[in-house]
C-alpha cells in the first residue's frame, strides 16, 4: 500500500511524497512514526453545531436494549443503568425506532400494564410485551435529562401498518391536554400533564423491504408523505417533522412535495467492520468509512442549501438527522461472516466512532442531528452484567467527552501530513452512502476537528486512522491562546476492550501539555483519540 505526504483543507489536495511502508506490523514490534501539521483558524462568521448531533436511539431488535437494558423483562426500569446514562447528558432519544417500529402498535403499550399484550416480533424474532411503553419511555427521558424523539409507524403492510389517524391520535395522547379525548386518557393513565414532544418521524427507511414492509419509491413515499405531514402540520405547526431521506434523487424527490412541511431528512450509515480471528480485515476501509459517509453527507448538505434557497427556508432551514450509526462488526465463523451486535467495542472503534462524530461536526449546521444505536448493551456505551451489574466500553467516555466539550462553534483545521489515496480504500459503510465512492482525494492519518465554545476555549479533536502508524502532531496554537490539557483514550492494541473482568482496560488519561513557543506536539498511537484543550491567555 502506498502512503502519501500531503497537505489537505477546503477540497485541496498537494500530493508531496509518496512513500512504501510494509502494509502490517505486529502489535508488539517497534511502532514507526509520522508527522502532521494540525493548523487551527477561527473564521469570521460562526457556525454553530447542534448538541442534538450527540444523540441515541433505543430500539427492541432481541439483543437487551430495552428488555435487559434500559428496563427488566418486566419493563421496570433498571435503576443502575439510569444513573449511568445521566452523566452521558444524552441530548435527543430515539424511539420505538427503527425496522421494529413498522409492526409497533402504539396503543398496546399504554393503560394497566397487565392488560398489554406480548406479541412475537416478526423483524427481530423476538417478542414486545409493550411493558415500556409511551408513558414509561417519556417518564424515563425525563428522568436521565433527554429529549424525546418518536418515530411514527408509517409501514404499508395491511395487517401491521400504521394510518395516519393513528399518528394523530397518538400525537394528541402525548401533547394534547385534558380536556381533548386522548389527553384525558393519558391524564386517566396517571399523566395529567402533556409531555410536549417536538420531534416525530414520518417513516423509516421506507426505500426498502425491511420487516414488515415492502419496498417504496421516491414518489410513492413522497406523496404518501406530503399527505401525513401536511395532516400533522396543520393540527400542530408547533412540531418539527422528519422525513426518510436517502440519495440525491430520493431527497430531491421527496422534498420537492414536502418542503413546506419537513424539517429534518433522515440518513443512515453503517460502517461494516470485518473480523477474522480477532483481526480486521482491510483495516482500512473500515478506519476510513467515515470519509465516504462525509463525502455523502457535503453533498446532500449542497442540495439542501440550494431547497432551503428555493423555499425561502434559510432562516428555517430543512436539515440533515443521521438517525442510524455505528460500527457493525461482522464475525467470521469458518465459512463466511456474520454480523453479530455481541462483539465488544474495541480500541479501533474509538477511532471509528470519533471519526464520525468529526464529520458531523464537520458538515454543521447541515446536519442537525445524529442518534446513535444504542446506548446500552449491543453496540452500545454501556453493557449490562446479569441483572444489576454493568461496565463501561470505551465509546462511553467518548461520547461523554464530546458532549461536554465539543460545543459552540466549529473552527477551520488545515491537516498537514502523511496519508492515503481514496481509492486506495473501499469504506466499508453500508446504508446511504452507497451512491458515491472515495476517488483520488487525500485522506490524511490524522482526522481533526476544533469548537470555539461559549467561554472561548478552543477544543481539538484528533483521531489516529492508522491500524498501524504511529503519528507525531504537531499543533498550531492560533494567536492569544495557549496549550493546556491532554485528553487521551488509547492502547498498544487496538482491538483491546473493557470486559466485565477487566473493566479498565481502556480508560481516559488526562495529562498537562508542554507548548514549545507557538506550537505542541502530541503523539498518537494507531486508532489513538486525543482531545486538547487550548485556553484564551489574560
Amino acid at each position: 500500500m502506498k502512503y502519501l505526504i500531503s497537505k489537505i483543507g477546503a477540497g485541496v489536495l498537494s500530493t508531496l511524497l509518496c512513500a512504501t511502508v510494509a502494509d502490517t506490523f505486529s502489535q508488539s514490534a517497534k511502532v514507526p512514526v509520522q508527522k502532521t501539521l494540525v493548523q487551527i483558524q477561527i473564521p469570521a462568521k460562526k457556525t454553530v453545531i447542534d448538541p442534538m448531533i450527540y444523540g441515541q436511539m433505543l430500539e427492541n431488535v432481541n439483543d437487551s436494549m430495552i428488555y435487559g437494558g434500559v428496563t427488566n423483562g418486566k419493563g421496570e426500569e433498571n435503576l443502575h443503568i439510569t444513573e449511568l446514562l445521566k452523566p452521558l447528558d444524552i441530548p435527543v432519544m430515539r424511539w420505538p425506532a427503527g425496522t421494529a417500529m413498522h409492526e409497533y402498535r402504539w396503543k398496546n403499550g399504554i393503560g394497566p400494564k397487565p392488560l398489554r399484550p406480548v406479541s412475537p416480533t416478526f423483524a427481530w424474532k423476538g417478542v414486545e410485551n409493550y411493558q415500556f411503553g409511551t408513558d414509561e419511555f417519556l417518564q424515563w427521558c425525563k428522568r436521565i435529562n433527554t429529549v424525546p424523539y418518536i418515530n411514527l409507524n408509517m409501514g404499508n403492510s395491511i395487517e401491521y401498518g400504521g394510518t395516519l389517524w393513528e399518528a394523530l391520535e397518538w400525537i394528541e395522547y402525548v401533547n394534547g391536554d385534558s380536556t381533548t379525548a386522548l389527553g384525558k386518557q393519558r391524564a386517566y393513565n396517571g399523566h395529567s400533564k402533556p409531555y410536549n414532544v417536538k420531534y416525530w418521524c414520518i417513516g423509516n427507511e421506507n426505500y426498502g423491504p425491511w420487516g414488515r414492509h415492502e419496498k417504496e419509491d421516491d414518489t410513492t413515499y413522497g406523496n404518501r408523505l406530503k399527505i401525513w405531514a401536511g395532516a400533522i402540520k396543520k393540527q400542530h405547526p408547533e412540531l418539527s417533522l422528519l422525513g426518510i431521506g436517502r440519495s440525491l434523487k430520493w431527497n430531491k424527490e421527496v422534498l420537492s412535495r414536502n418542503g413546506e412541511y419537513i424539517d429534518f431528512l433522515t440518513q443512515h450509515y453503517y460502517v461494516n467492520s470485518k473480523l477474522k480471528d480477532g483481526v480486521l480485515e482491510s483495516p482500512g476501509s473500515t478506519l476510513f468509512a467515515p470519509a465516504k459517509m462525509e463525502k455523502h453527507l457535503s453533498l446532500l448538505g449542497e442540495q439542501l442549501n440550494e431547497i432551503n434557497r428555493q423555499l425561502n427556508r434559510t432562516e428555517n432551514p430543512i436539515r440533515l438527522s443521521v438517525d442510524e450509526w455505528n460500527n457493525r462488526h461482522a464475525i467470521f465463523n469458518g465459512t463466511e461472516f456474520k454480523f453479530t451486535r455481541q462483539s465488544v467495542r474495541k480500541q479501533f472503534d474509538v477511532a471509528v466512532t470519533a471519526g464520525m462524530l468529526n464529520a458531523f461536526i464537520r458538515q454543521s449546521p447541515a446536519v442537525g442531528m445524529a442518534n446513535y444505536i444504542f446506548p446500552v448493551n449491543a453496540h452500545g456505551l454501556i453493557r449490562t452484567v446479569g441483572t444489576d451489574d454493568a461496565y463501561l466500553t470505551p465509546l462511553y467516555y467518548l461520547f461523554k467527552q464530546y458532549r461536554t466539550k465539543m460545543l459552540g462553534s466549529k473552527l477551520d483545521v488545515l491537516v498537514k501530513g502523511p496519508g492515503i489515496r481514496g481509492s486506495e480504500v473501499k469504506g466499508n459503510i453500508a446504508g446511504d452512502a452507497n451512491e458515491i465512492k472515495l476517488g483520488e482525494e487525500f485522506l490524511s492519518f490524522v482526522d481533526a476537528a476544533a469548537v470555539l465554545d461559549q467561554k472561548g476555549q478552543i477544543f481539538v479533536t484528533l483521531v489516529n486512522r492508522s491500524h498501524e502508524l504511529k503519528q507525531e502532531v504537531e499543533i498550531a496554537i492560533p494567536a492569544g491562546y495557549k496549550a493546556r490539557e491532554i485528553w487521551e483514550l488509547n492502547h498498544a492494541n487496538i482491538y483491546a476492550m473493557n470486559t466485565s473482568e477487566n473493566r479498565s482496560e481502556i480508560l481516559p488519561k488526562t495529562g498537562i501539555l508542554k507548548q514549545k513557543g507557538s506550537k505542541v506536539t502530541v503523539s498518537l498511537l494507531p486508532c489513538a483519540f486525543a482531545m486538547i484543550e487550548l485556553v484564551k491567555q489574560p
